[in-house]
């Protein structure tokens, strides 16, 4: 674990020197164990600690024996979200495979069971990033809400190399900073929903699309690529429409590196009754010069985020139904809950769901090792 251990002794401690009477990794350290065997709370994981207090003194020190649940509770309380998030990114780094081209989808989640005693709701908001090809949590940081995610979202591309990657986002990134700093700085592409939070650019670009697909003489105009599928009782067809000449866009220059416009149609089909549900139209914003096929799959890659990350989270790990108060110890809660569900992922013997991955670590002390001390993240 010495590489481990080296990551999060660099983690800022932030307790007074002279009360300090256990190493901030080793509480980090014990917090991550008991996260990954069912723990949810301080409490459960000043529980987990007593309970396997003679396992954990066969690979940490522990010189002044097992923390107290107040100490558990103060360090997730005082901890900088912000050095959590450079730790856990530096831990990924080391597992994630870098290839070209891999997508790199970014969304946000609320932590629905934070609040205040006024009774507020919903008060921490991670911004996440997720690797399609590894299906793994690359990082995150925290903000207050959903409208703050356009800060967090360069302060997120900052913690990771993504040279040569495909970003992909929902409209809330489609800013020109954020479009540049991919670009620039990141070296990489770029796949960006577009709503009518971009006003006029919204409404040009969604009049051109149709009015283009709907004349005859607009086929030379743009690529088409349809897919068909039949899952759960239901058909969905799927039309991607590729517009690559956008010259006519009077501020193409200021979104850096445009070389595309994709417009998704979508429509669900009921086996059973044959009822077609109303068509779905998005429209997403591209630096990708690669095949309409290509660009038709990253669209459909970033929803991974959402069907394979956030969901964990909530089934998994109950992220929602866990009542925290204090904000910090919820945001540091919840980067422990992504890194565990990477852990949990990385075991691959064991074909269950995380859930039940998680229980049985609690249960069995050697499939609890196999999980924790996977070669791809200790080695």
């Amino acid at each position: 674990m010495e590489n481990l251990i080296a990551i999060l002794e660099k983690v800022s401690d932030p307790r007074q020197a002279w009360k300090i009477k256990h190493k901030l990794s080793d509480i980090l350290l014990i917090c991550l164990f008991a996260v990954t065997c069912n723990a949810n709370s301080a409490l459960e994981i000043y529980d987990f600690a007593v309970s396997r207090k003679q396992w954990l003194n066969t690979i940490l020190s522990l010189e002044n024996g097992i923390p107290s649940r107040l100490t558990f509770a103060r360090v997730l309380q005082l901890i900088s979200p912000k050095a959590f998030a450079v730790a856990f990114t530096q831990i990924m780094a080391s597992v994630e495979s870098i290839s070209k081209g891999r997508i790199v989808a970014i969304d946000g989640k609320a932590i629905a069971g934070t609040y205040h005693n006024e009774g507020r709701k919903g008060l921490v908001y991670m911004v996440g990033a997720w690797c399609n090809e590894n299906k793994l949590s690359l990082a995150q940081v925290k903000t207050h809400d959903k409208s703050n995610e356009i800060t967090a979202i360069p302060e997120l591309l900052d913690l990771l190399d993504l040279k040569g990657a495909v970003i992909t986002m929902d409209a809330m990134g489609c800013q020109k900073d954020i479009v540049k700093k991919i670009v620039k700085e990141k070296k990489a592409d770029y796949l960006i929903g577009l709503k009518g939070n971009q006003g006029t650019m919204y409404q040009e670009f969604m009049e051109y699309a149709q009015s283009t697909i709907q004349e005859p003489r607009g086929k030379d105009e743009y690529e088409i690529y349809r897919t068909m599928e039949k899952s759960h009782g239901r058909i969905e067809e799927r039309n991607y429409y590729l517009f690559r000449n956008l010259e006519w866009f009077s501020d193409k220059k200021e979104w850096l590196g445009l070389s595309g416009l994709l417009l998704t149609e979508s429509r669900r089909t009921d086996v059973k009754s044959g009822k077609k549900a109303e068509a779905e139209i998005r429209l997403y914003i591209t630096s990708m010069k690669g095949t309409i096929e290509e660009i038709a799959q990253a669209s459909r890659s970033h929803w991974g985020i959402e069907n394979n990350l956030h969901w964990v989270l909530d089934v998994g790990f109950r992220e929602d139904q866990w009542q925290t108060r204090m904000n910090i110890e919820a945001a540091n809660l919840s980067q422990l809950r992504r890194l565990s569900a990477n852990l949990l992922k990385l075991e691959s013997d064991y074909n269950a769901s995380i859930q039940r991955k998680r229980y049985r670590c609690s249960l069995d002390p050697d499939y609890m090792e196999k999980v924790l001390f996977n070669p791809c993240l200790f080695s």
